[in-house]
Protein backbone atom coordinates (compact mmCIF):
# COMPACT_ATOMS: atom_id res chain seq x y z
CA UNK A 1 0.00 0.00 0.00
CA UNK A 2 1.57 3.39 -1.16
CA UNK A 3 2.18 5.74 1.91
CA UNK A 4 0.73 8.48 0.26
CA UNK A 5 -2.71 6.76 0.13
CA UNK A 6 -2.38 6.28 4.16
CA UNK A 7 -1.85 9.90 4.25
CA UNK A 8 -5.41 10.45 3.44
CA UNK A 9 -6.70 8.22 6.19
CA UNK A 10 -4.06 9.57 8.12
CA UNK A 11 -6.06 12.66 8.06
CA UNK A 12 -9.25 11.24 8.42
CA UNK A 13 -8.25 9.30 11.63
CA UNK A 14 -6.63 12.04 13.06
CA UNK A 15 -3.89 9.06 14.35
CA UNK A 16 0.02 8.54 13.75
CA UNK A 17 0.50 5.36 12.43
CA UNK A 18 4.17 4.80 12.23
CA UNK A 19 4.16 0.84 11.45
CA UNK A 20 3.06 2.33 8.17
CA UNK A 21 6.28 4.26 7.57
CA UNK A 22 8.66 1.21 8.02
CA UNK A 23 6.86 -0.92 6.12
CA UNK A 24 4.55 -2.75 9.07
CA UNK A 25 7.34 -4.21 11.02
CA UNK A 26 7.72 -5.13 14.16
CA UNK A 27 7.55 -2.56 16.47
CA UNK A 28 9.88 -4.20 19.21
CA UNK A 29 12.61 -6.85 18.08
CA UNK A 30 11.91 -11.04 18.80
CA UNK A 31 8.78 -13.16 17.69
CA UNK A 32 5.35 -12.34 17.50
CA UNK A 33 2.08 -12.92 16.61
CA UNK A 34 -0.40 -11.18 14.42
CA UNK A 35 -4.05 -12.29 14.88
CA UNK A 36 -5.97 -11.27 11.69
CA UNK A 37 -9.43 -11.61 12.20
CA UNK A 38 -11.71 -11.69 9.01
CA UNK A 39 -15.38 -11.16 9.49
CA UNK A 40 -18.10 -12.53 6.75
CA UNK A 41 -21.79 -12.34 7.26
CA UNK A 42 -23.51 -15.96 6.28
CA UNK A 43 -21.37 -19.39 6.37
CA UNK A 44 -23.15 -22.04 4.16
CA UNK A 45 -22.23 -22.58 0.94
CA UNK A 46 -20.50 -18.97 1.42
CA UNK A 47 -18.00 -19.74 4.33
CA UNK A 48 -15.09 -19.84 1.99
CA UNK A 49 -15.10 -16.21 2.21
CA UNK A 50 -13.42 -16.08 5.92
CA UNK A 51 -12.51 -19.73 5.71
CA UNK A 52 -9.95 -19.33 3.04
CA UNK A 53 -7.87 -17.11 4.92
CA UNK A 54 -6.99 -20.20 7.70
CA UNK A 55 -4.62 -22.12 4.40
CA UNK A 56 -3.69 -18.54 3.38
CA UNK A 57 -1.94 -17.61 6.33
CA UNK A 58 0.40 -20.79 6.28
CA UNK A 59 1.21 -19.84 2.89
CA UNK A 60 2.11 -16.22 4.19
CA UNK A 61 3.94 -17.86 7.28
CA UNK A 62 6.17 -19.70 5.24
CA UNK A 63 7.15 -16.62 2.71
CA UNK A 64 7.29 -14.68 6.59
CA UNK A 65 9.92 -17.21 7.58
CA UNK A 66 11.82 -17.33 4.26
CA UNK A 67 12.06 -13.40 4.30
CA UNK A 68 13.72 -13.82 8.09
CA UNK A 69 10.81 -12.27 9.71
CA UNK A 70 9.58 -13.44 13.22
CA UNK A 71 6.04 -12.42 12.64
CA UNK A 72 4.00 -15.44 12.95
CA UNK A 73 -0.06 -14.70 11.40
CA UNK A 74 -3.24 -16.24 12.95
CA UNK A 75 -6.17 -16.06 11.20
CA UNK A 76 -9.29 -16.47 12.60
CA UNK A 77 -12.60 -16.59 10.23
CA UNK A 78 -15.79 -15.46 12.05
CA UNK A 79 -18.86 -16.33 10.32
CA UNK A 80 -22.43 -14.09 10.72
CA UNK A 81 -25.47 -15.73 10.16
CA UNK A 82 -27.58 -12.73 10.88
CA UNK A 83 -29.12 -10.34 7.99
CA UNK A 84 -26.77 -7.79 6.11
CA UNK A 85 -28.70 -5.14 8.31
CA UNK A 86 -27.07 -6.64 11.26
CA UNK A 87 -23.65 -7.17 10.29
CA UNK A 88 -22.99 -3.70 8.77
CA UNK A 89 -24.22 -2.25 12.02
CA UNK A 90 -22.23 -4.61 14.29
CA UNK A 91 -19.12 -3.86 12.16
CA UNK A 92 -19.54 -0.05 12.40
CA UNK A 93 -20.21 -0.50 16.42
CA UNK A 94 -16.85 -2.39 16.43
CA UNK A 95 -14.90 -0.04 14.21
CA UNK A 96 -16.29 3.19 16.25
CA UNK A 97 -14.75 1.10 19.59
CA UNK A 98 -11.86 0.29 18.28
CA UNK A 99 -12.38 -3.45 18.06
CA UNK A 100 -12.99 -4.17 13.98
CA UNK A 101 -11.24 -6.87 12.68
CA UNK A 102 -8.13 -6.27 10.43
CA UNK A 103 -10.58 -7.31 7.59
CA UNK A 104 -14.21 -7.83 6.60
CA UNK A 105 -15.86 -8.45 3.51
CA UNK A 106 -19.27 -6.56 2.63
CA UNK A 107 -20.84 -4.72 -0.39
CA UNK A 108 -18.55 -2.79 -2.33
CA UNK A 109 -21.11 0.03 -1.95
CA UNK A 110 -20.01 0.51 1.99
CA UNK A 111 -17.10 1.78 0.57
CA UNK A 112 -18.49 5.69 0.68
CA UNK A 113 -19.53 5.44 4.17
CA UNK A 114 -17.10 3.69 5.97
CA UNK A 115 -14.60 4.95 4.13
CA UNK A 116 -15.68 8.94 4.94
CA UNK A 117 -16.61 7.33 8.38
CA UNK A 118 -12.41 6.34 8.56
CA UNK A 119 -13.23 2.59 9.39
CA UNK A 120 -11.22 1.36 5.86
CA UNK A 121 -8.10 2.31 4.15
CA UNK A 122 -7.29 2.41 0.79
CA UNK A 123 -5.11 0.29 -0.63
CA UNK A 124 -4.01 1.98 -4.17
CA UNK A 125 -3.88 5.36 -5.85
CA UNK A 126 -4.86 3.75 -9.06
CA UNK A 127 -5.95 0.35 -10.67
CA UNK A 128 -2.19 0.16 -12.12
CA UNK A 129 -1.32 0.85 -8.29
CA UNK A 130 -2.98 -1.96 -6.81
CA UNK A 131 -2.12 -4.35 -10.15
CA UNK A 132 1.00 -3.86 -8.48
CA UNK A 133 1.33 -5.07 -5.63
CA UNK A 134 0.59 -8.50 -5.84
CA UNK A 135 0.20 -10.99 -9.13
CA UNK A 136 -3.05 -11.79 -8.14
CA UNK A 137 -4.27 -8.29 -7.66
CA UNK A 138 -2.94 -8.42 -11.90
CA UNK A 139 -5.49 -11.36 -12.31
CA UNK A 140 -8.53 -9.94 -11.58
CA UNK A 141 -10.53 -8.37 -13.89
CA UNK A 142 -9.74 -4.67 -15.01
CA UNK A 143 -13.09 -3.19 -14.95
CA UNK A 144 -14.31 -5.30 -11.28
CA UNK A 145 -11.54 -2.35 -9.83
CA UNK A 146 -14.35 0.45 -10.63
CA UNK A 147 -16.39 -1.43 -8.07
CA UNK A 148 -13.46 -0.86 -5.41
CA UNK A 149 -13.03 2.86 -6.37
CA UNK A 150 -14.16 5.99 -4.43
CA UNK A 151 -12.66 9.66 -4.56
CA UNK A 152 -9.73 8.45 -7.14
CA UNK A 153 -8.44 5.23 -4.65
CA UNK A 154 -9.01 1.48 -4.33
CA UNK A 155 -10.39 0.65 -1.25
CA UNK A 156 -11.12 -2.90 -1.49
CA UNK A 157 -10.44 -6.47 -3.28
CA UNK A 158 -13.10 -7.95 -5.53
CA UNK A 159 -14.14 -11.54 -3.02
CA UNK A 160 -16.36 -12.22 -5.71
CA UNK A 161 -19.34 -11.05 -8.26
CA UNK A 162 -22.35 -12.56 -9.39
CA UNK A 163 -25.21 -12.23 -11.87
CA UNK A 164 -29.11 -11.77 -11.31
CA UNK A 165 -30.71 -13.36 -13.60
CA UNK A 166 -34.80 -13.77 -14.85
CA UNK A 167 -35.22 -17.31 -14.28
CA UNK A 168 -38.11 -19.68 -16.20
CA UNK A 169 -39.77 -22.35 -15.52
CA UNK A 170 -38.83 -24.78 -19.26
CA UNK A 171 -41.05 -27.23 -17.92
CA UNK A 172 -44.14 -25.02 -17.00
CA UNK A 173 -43.86 -22.66 -20.50
CA UNK A 174 -43.93 -25.80 -22.32
CA UNK A 175 -47.74 -26.41 -21.04
CA UNK A 176 -48.37 -22.82 -21.41
CA UNK A 177 -47.67 -23.24 -25.18
CA UNK A 178 -44.00 -22.75 -25.44
CA UNK A 179 -42.04 -25.07 -28.29
CA UNK A 180 -38.62 -26.12 -27.13
CA UNK A 181 -37.26 -24.16 -30.23
CA UNK A 182 -38.89 -20.90 -28.52
CA UNK A 183 -37.78 -21.68 -25.14
CA UNK A 184 -34.45 -22.13 -26.61
CA UNK A 185 -34.51 -18.55 -27.94
CA UNK A 186 -35.97 -17.06 -24.66
CA UNK A 187 -32.33 -15.72 -23.11
CA UNK A 188 -32.08 -14.39 -26.91
CA UNK A 189 -34.83 -12.49 -27.50
CA UNK A 190 -34.47 -10.96 -24.17
CA UNK A 191 -30.78 -9.79 -24.07
CA UNK A 192 -32.40 -8.50 -27.51
CA UNK A 193 -35.55 -6.90 -26.17
CA UNK A 194 -37.78 -8.68 -27.87
CA UNK A 195 -39.01 -9.91 -24.83
CA UNK A 196 -39.43 -7.60 -21.94
CA UNK A 197 -41.17 -7.17 -19.00
CA UNK A 198 -44.75 -6.87 -20.57
CA UNK A 199 -44.19 -10.23 -21.76
CA UNK A 200 -43.53 -11.55 -18.66
CA UNK A 201 -46.61 -10.07 -17.10
CA UNK A 202 -48.74 -11.34 -19.76
CA UNK A 203 -47.30 -14.92 -20.15
CA UNK A 204 -47.54 -15.68 -16.50
CA UNK A 205 -51.08 -14.24 -16.25
CA UNK A 206 -52.14 -16.78 -19.44
CA UNK A 207 -50.24 -19.60 -16.81
CA UNK A 208 -52.84 -18.95 -14.23
CA UNK A 209 -55.79 -18.40 -16.27
CA UNK A 210 -54.85 -21.99 -17.93
CA UNK A 211 -54.56 -23.27 -14.35
CA UNK A 212 -50.63 -24.11 -15.38
CA UNK A 213 -50.07 -22.66 -12.23
CA UNK A 214 -51.61 -21.58 -9.15
CA UNK A 215 -53.02 -17.77 -8.49
CA UNK A 216 -50.01 -15.96 -7.37
CA UNK A 217 -47.32 -17.71 -8.63
CA UNK A 218 -46.82 -16.45 -11.92
CA UNK A 219 -43.83 -14.58 -11.20
CA UNK A 220 -42.30 -14.33 -7.74
CA UNK A 221 -39.40 -10.81 -7.56
CA UNK A 222 -37.40 -11.07 -4.54
CA UNK A 223 -39.27 -11.28 -1.41
CA UNK A 224 -37.47 -8.79 0.86
CA UNK A 225 -35.55 -5.62 0.17
CA UNK A 226 -32.11 -5.93 -1.48
CA UNK A 227 -30.52 -4.33 -5.18
CA UNK A 228 -32.42 -6.28 -7.49
CA UNK A 229 -35.14 -4.01 -7.61
CA UNK A 230 -33.14 -1.52 -9.24
CA UNK A 231 -32.43 -3.43 -12.29
CA UNK A 232 -36.36 -2.55 -12.78
CA UNK A 233 -36.35 1.02 -12.06
CA UNK A 234 -33.53 0.88 -14.31
CA UNK A 235 -35.24 -1.18 -17.20
CA UNK A 236 -37.52 1.60 -17.79
CA UNK A 237 -35.15 3.84 -18.51
CA UNK A 238 -34.11 5.41 -14.90
CA UNK A 239 -30.85 6.75 -14.04
CA UNK A 240 -28.95 6.13 -10.61
CA UNK A 241 -25.58 8.34 -10.53
CA UNK A 242 -23.95 10.92 -12.36
CA UNK A 243 -20.00 10.03 -12.16
CA UNK A 244 -18.92 13.02 -13.89
CA UNK A 245 -21.00 15.03 -10.76
CA UNK A 246 -20.42 12.70 -8.19
CA UNK A 247 -24.21 12.89 -8.07
CA UNK A 248 -26.86 10.23 -7.44
CA UNK A 249 -29.63 10.83 -9.84
CA UNK A 250 -33.57 10.00 -10.03
CA UNK A 251 -35.89 9.63 -13.43
CA UNK A 252 -39.49 10.72 -11.82
CA UNK A 253 -41.26 8.94 -15.63
CA UNK A 254 -39.13 5.85 -14.87
CA UNK A 255 -40.20 5.83 -11.07
CA UNK A 256 -43.76 6.03 -12.00
CA UNK A 257 -43.32 3.21 -15.23
CA UNK A 258 -41.23 1.06 -12.04
CA UNK A 259 -43.84 0.96 -9.73
CA UNK A 260 -46.99 0.44 -12.35
CA UNK A 261 -45.00 -2.73 -13.28
CA UNK A 262 -44.74 -3.67 -9.34
CA UNK A 263 -48.40 -3.27 -9.25
CA UNK A 264 -49.61 -5.06 -12.38
CA UNK A 265 -47.99 -8.11 -11.10
CA UNK A 266 -50.81 -8.09 -8.18
CA UNK A 267 -53.36 -6.75 -10.27
CA UNK A 268 -53.34 -9.56 -12.63
CA UNK A 269 -52.99 -12.01 -10.40
CA UNK A 270 -49.29 -13.40 -10.84
CA UNK A 271 -47.76 -12.48 -7.73
CA UNK A 272 -49.59 -12.88 -4.73
CA UNK A 273 -51.03 -9.21 -2.85
CA UNK A 274 -49.48 -9.69 0.38
CA UNK A 275 -45.78 -11.30 -1.19
CA UNK A 276 -43.64 -9.04 0.27
CA UNK A 277 -41.80 -10.33 3.68
CA UNK A 278 -42.16 -14.16 2.41
CA UNK A 279 -39.78 -15.65 4.25
CA UNK A 280 -36.65 -17.01 2.34
CA UNK A 281 -36.62 -20.63 2.92
CA UNK A 282 -40.35 -20.54 1.46
CA UNK A 283 -38.98 -19.07 -1.54
CA UNK A 284 -36.58 -20.92 -2.38
CA UNK A 285 -38.64 -24.15 -1.93
CA UNK A 286 -41.21 -22.61 -4.69
CA UNK A 287 -39.08 -21.63 -7.30
CA UNK A 288 -36.76 -24.37 -7.51
CA UNK A 289 -39.19 -26.58 -7.26
CA UNK A 290 -41.47 -26.01 -10.35
CA UNK A 291 -44.13 -23.98 -8.63
CA UNK A 292 -43.57 -20.58 -10.11
CA UNK A 293 -43.38 -20.19 -13.85
CA UNK A 294 -40.65 -16.50 -13.82
CA UNK A 295 -38.25 -15.30 -10.90
CA UNK A 296 -35.76 -13.84 -10.80
CA UNK A 297 -32.73 -14.25 -8.21
CA UNK A 298 -28.85 -14.31 -8.21
CA UNK A 299 -26.72 -16.66 -9.43
CA UNK A 300 -25.91 -17.85 -6.23
CA UNK A 301 -28.73 -19.19 -5.53
CA UNK A 302 -28.24 -22.00 -7.83
CA UNK A 303 -26.01 -24.15 -6.00
CA UNK A 304 -28.02 -23.71 -2.62
CA UNK A 305 -30.99 -24.46 -4.88
CA UNK A 306 -28.79 -28.17 -6.31
CA UNK A 307 -28.05 -29.15 -2.39
CA UNK A 308 -30.87 -27.70 -0.17
CA UNK A 309 -34.09 -27.45 -2.29
CA UNK A 310 -34.55 -28.73 -5.66
CA UNK A 311 -35.78 -32.43 -5.78
CA UNK A 312 -33.53 -34.27 -7.88
CA UNK A 313 -30.58 -32.00 -7.41
CA UNK A 314 -29.02 -29.81 -10.25
CA UNK A 315 -30.25 -32.39 -13.05
CA UNK A 316 -33.87 -31.11 -11.94
CA UNK A 317 -32.69 -27.83 -11.94
CA UNK A 318 -31.19 -27.94 -15.63
CA UNK A 319 -34.00 -30.08 -16.80
CA UNK A 320 -36.69 -27.64 -15.52
CA UNK A 321 -35.15 -24.36 -15.24
CA UNK A 322 -33.69 -21.71 -17.77
CA UNK A 323 -31.97 -18.21 -17.00
CA UNK A 324 -31.19 -15.15 -18.83
CA UNK A 325 -30.58 -11.53 -18.20
CA UNK A 326 -33.15 -9.44 -16.39
CA UNK A 327 -35.77 -8.38 -19.18
CA UNK A 328 -36.31 -4.31 -20.33
CA UNK A 329 -39.58 -2.62 -19.81
CA UNK A 330 -39.01 -1.15 -23.22
CA UNK A 331 -38.96 -2.94 -26.29
CA UNK A 332 -35.96 -3.24 -28.41
CA UNK A 333 -33.79 -2.38 -25.48
CA UNK A 334 -30.80 -4.45 -24.49
CA UNK A 335 -31.62 -6.99 -21.29
CA UNK A 336 -28.75 -6.30 -18.69
CA UNK A 337 -27.93 -7.30 -14.89
CA UNK A 338 -27.24 -6.24 -11.88
CA UNK A 339 -23.75 -7.36 -10.36
CA UNK A 340 -23.26 -6.74 -6.98
CA UNK A 341 -19.32 -7.64 -6.28
CA UNK A 342 -18.36 -8.40 -2.22
CA UNK A 343 -14.98 -7.49 -1.59
CA UNK A 344 -12.18 -7.54 1.03
CA UNK A 345 -11.88 -4.41 3.20
CA UNK A 346 -9.29 -3.24 5.46
CA UNK A 347 -9.79 -1.90 8.74
CA UNK A 348 -8.39 1.41 9.76
CA UNK A 349 -5.95 1.67 12.94
CA UNK A 350 -8.59 3.70 14.68
CA UNK A 351 -11.18 1.41 13.76
CA UNK A 352 -9.55 -2.14 14.21
CA UNK A 353 -6.44 -0.91 17.33
CA UNK A 354 -4.04 -2.76 14.78
CA UNK A 355 -1.17 -1.42 12.87
CA UNK A 356 -0.72 -4.60 10.54
CA UNK A 357 -2.90 -3.36 7.37
CA UNK A 358 0.19 -4.79 4.93
CA UNK A 359 -0.26 -8.29 6.62
CA UNK A 360 -4.04 -7.95 5.75
CA UNK A 361 -3.48 -7.05 2.31
CA UNK A 362 -0.64 -9.64 1.61
CA UNK A 363 -3.44 -12.04 3.45
CA UNK A 364 -5.78 -11.04 0.66
CA UNK A 365 -3.57 -11.60 -2.01
CA UNK A 366 -3.04 -15.52 -1.12
CA UNK A 367 -6.86 -15.90 -0.58
CA UNK A 368 -7.52 -14.68 -4.01
CA UNK A 369 -5.57 -17.31 -6.08
CA UNK A 370 -7.45 -18.85 -8.79
CA UNK A 371 -7.73 -22.26 -7.12
CA UNK A 372 -8.82 -20.91 -3.72
CA UNK A 373 -11.66 -18.51 -5.29
CA UNK A 374 -12.71 -20.87 -7.74
CA UNK A 375 -13.35 -23.27 -4.66
CA UNK A 376 -15.23 -20.57 -3.41
CA UNK A 377 -17.26 -20.06 -7.04
CA UNK A 378 -17.94 -23.88 -7.35
CA UNK A 379 -19.27 -24.12 -3.73
CA UNK A 380 -21.92 -21.33 -3.87
CA UNK A 381 -22.39 -20.82 -7.19
CA UNK A 382 -20.76 -17.09 -7.48
CA UNK A 383 -18.99 -16.20 -10.41
CA UNK A 384 -14.97 -15.98 -10.35
CA UNK A 385 -13.19 -12.18 -10.31
CA UNK A 386 -9.92 -13.57 -11.94
CA UNK A 387 -8.90 -13.65 -15.73
CA UNK A 388 -7.41 -17.05 -15.08
CA UNK A 389 -10.16 -18.35 -14.26
CA UNK A 390 -11.61 -18.36 -17.95
CA UNK A 391 -9.19 -21.10 -18.69
CA UNK A 392 -9.64 -22.71 -15.67
CA UNK A 393 -10.53 -26.44 -16.05
CA UNK A 394 -12.18 -26.48 -12.25
CA UNK A 395 -13.82 -23.44 -13.42
CA UNK A 396 -15.16 -23.65 -17.02
CA UNK A 397 -16.38 -27.49 -16.26
CA UNK A 398 -19.07 -25.85 -13.80
CA UNK A 399 -21.95 -25.86 -16.15
CA UNK A 400 -24.04 -23.43 -14.37
CA UNK A 401 -20.79 -20.76 -14.18
CA UNK A 402 -19.56 -22.18 -18.03
CA UNK A 403 -23.30 -20.43 -19.34
CA UNK A 404 -24.13 -17.64 -17.24
CA UNK A 405 -20.40 -15.85 -17.10
CA UNK A 406 -22.03 -14.20 -20.54
CA UNK A 407 -24.38 -12.44 -18.42
CA UNK A 408 -21.47 -9.90 -17.26
CA UNK A 409 -21.18 -8.73 -20.34
CA UNK A 410 -23.81 -6.01 -20.00
CA UNK A 411 -24.33 -5.54 -16.54
CA UNK A 412 -23.95 -2.03 -14.29
CA UNK A 413 -22.98 -2.07 -10.31
CA UNK A 414 -24.63 0.49 -7.43
CA UNK A 415 -22.87 3.65 -7.17
CA UNK A 416 -20.27 4.18 -4.51
CA UNK A 417 -21.93 7.33 -2.79
CA UNK A 418 -22.18 8.06 0.93
CA UNK A 419 -26.40 8.82 0.33
CA UNK A 420 -26.84 6.02 -1.71
CA UNK A 421 -28.16 3.78 0.97
CA UNK A 422 -31.25 6.87 1.59
CA UNK A 423 -32.21 7.06 -2.17
CA UNK A 424 -32.42 3.62 -2.26
CA UNK A 425 -34.48 3.63 0.80
CA UNK A 426 -37.10 6.23 -0.34
CA UNK A 427 -36.99 4.38 -4.04
CA UNK A 428 -37.89 0.52 -1.92
CA UNK A 429 -40.69 1.76 0.54
CA UNK A 430 -42.66 3.47 -2.08
CA UNK A 431 -42.24 0.98 -4.44
CA UNK A 432 -43.51 -1.13 -1.74
CA UNK A 433 -46.62 1.22 -1.14
CA UNK A 434 -46.96 0.87 -4.68
CA UNK A 435 -47.11 -2.77 -5.23
CA UNK A 436 -48.96 -3.13 -2.29
CA UNK A 437 -52.07 -0.76 -3.34
CA UNK A 438 -51.27 1.54 -0.33
CA UNK A 439 -50.40 4.57 -3.26
CA UNK A 440 -50.92 4.98 -6.65
CA UNK A 441 -47.88 4.60 -8.80
CA UNK A 442 -47.75 7.96 -10.11
CA UNK A 443 -48.16 8.87 -5.96
CA UNK A 444 -45.10 6.50 -4.97
CA UNK A 445 -43.11 8.04 -7.52
CA UNK A 446 -44.01 11.73 -6.47
CA UNK A 447 -43.12 10.59 -2.74
CA UNK A 448 -40.31 8.90 -3.52
CA UNK A 449 -38.67 12.09 -5.73
CA UNK A 450 -40.17 14.38 -2.88
CA UNK A 451 -37.81 12.55 0.34
CA UNK A 452 -34.81 12.18 -2.03
CA UNK A 453 -35.10 15.89 -2.62
CA UNK A 454 -35.56 16.61 1.17
CA UNK A 455 -32.73 14.06 2.48
CA UNK A 456 -30.38 14.43 -0.44
CA UNK A 457 -30.50 18.05 -1.25
CA UNK A 458 -27.66 19.54 -4.01
CA UNK A 459 -26.21 15.77 -3.88
CA UNK A 460 -29.60 14.89 -6.23
CA UNK A 461 -30.20 15.81 -9.82
CA UNK A 462 -33.53 15.08 -10.46
CA UNK A 463 -35.05 14.23 -14.34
Amino acid sequence: MKKNCFAVMLILCLAATTLYANGGQEASSGPRTVSIEVWTREGGINHWRADLAVEAAKELNAQLKAEGSQITVEAVPVLDEGDWGGYKKKYSLAADSGEAPLIVVSGHEDIATWGQAGYIVPLASSVEEIQGEAEQFADVIPSLWNCASWHGNIWGVPQDTEARPMYFNKTLLKKVGFTDAQIAQLPKDIEEGKFTLQDIVSTAQKAVEMGVVEPGYGYWHRPKKGGDFVQFYRAFGGEIYDAQEDKLVVTRDALVRFYAFQRSCVETGITPATYIGTEWNIWHDVVSNNKALFFNGGTWMWADWAKNYAEGGEDALFANIGYAYEPSGIRGRKGSTLSHPLVYLISSERASGSTDQELAERLIALMTTTERNTRHAVESGHLGILQSQAHYDAYTSNKFLADVTYLLDNNFYQPNHVLYGTWFDSLWDNMVAAEQGEKSPEEAAEDAVKVMKLELDDQLIVK
